[in-house]
């Protein structure tokens, strides 16, 4: 007398099993890189929006004007050294 085999049942859940697995890893992954990524981005852009970079005003030609408003005058320029690149 001979058994039913249930091999070939098993095998298929078993390899179901394994795609679930598989593709449940690279999704996550991938949206954990994505996520990573961004955050990784949105920290450089910001940061580098609150540093503050010298600037020349074109507005200012006399040397007078530039220091009434609190500005230098260097080279005959008139220097804002407190400018933000996000104003």
């Amino acid at each position: 007398m001979r058994l039913p085999s249930h091999s070939k049942k098993l095998n298929f859940s078993v390899l179901s099993a394994v795609k679930y697995v598989s593709f449940t890893f690279f999704f996550g992954t991938l949206i954990f890189c994505g996520f990573y990524t961004g955050s990784f981005m949105m920290s450089y852009v910001t940061s580098s929006l609150n540093t503050i970079h010298p600037t020349s005003i074109p507005g200012i030609k006399d040397q007078d004007k530039c220091q009434q408003k609190g500005k230098s005058w260097r080279n005959d320029k008139c220097w804002d050294y407190e400018h933000n690149p996000s104003f």
